[in-house]
């Protein structure tokens, strides 16, 4: 009995070592993706934030400005201002769904789908020597890792709201 709570007590230990690597890395990661979006787009049309959302719609049918805001986490009405401004540097256009008027859509515009493209190709350019540290299977490795990371992390939350109702 006493063996099994030491061994319990040993793999909880390492588990919260681990919850704490994972987290110290995590936020470093995106501090660092951070500064380097920031650094990338200072010269360009477009803020990281700008940016960001507008790869979101990039890899998402009919995106609506609730989703936007469900998927970076932020409030309806920073993403109704984003898309205000992207909306007036003709980046994105509304499309109304036909059957309901009150959904609408978010589409990238020709000029939107151009600025994306030309910002990924830089960040690319900058992070593809990361790419050449790792082999092939060890990048797919890595991102089945994050994958089940990023899935079990959005269960959690998914929990935390439905708890807080």
């Amino acid at each position: 009995m006493i063996k099994e709570q030491l061994t319990m007590d040993m793999d909880r230990k390492q588990l919260e070592q681990h919850i704490d690597l994972y987290t110290q890395r995590a936020i470093s990661i995106s501090i660092s993706m951070q500064s380097i979006q920031k650094n990338i787009s200072k010269d360009s049309s477009v803020t990281p934030d700008q940016f960001n959302l507008l790869n979101v719609i990039n890899t998402t049918d009919h995106c609506t400005s609730s989703f936007l805001a469900k998927a970076l986490n932020v409030k309806k009405s920073s993403i109704t201002a984003i898309v205000n401004r992207l909306t007036d540097k003709e980046l994105i256009k509304r499309e109304y769904n036909e059957k309901d008027k009150r959904v609408v859509w978010l589409e990238l515009t020709e000029k939107g789908k151009h600025i994306v493209l030309e910002e990924r190709q830089k960040i690319l350019a900058v992070l593809m020597p990361l790419g050449n540290k790792l082999t092939v299977k060890e990048l797919e490795e890595l991102n089945q890792y994050l994958s089940v990371i990023d899935t079990q992390l959005n269960n959690i939350k998914k929990d935390m709201v439905k708890n807080e109702i």
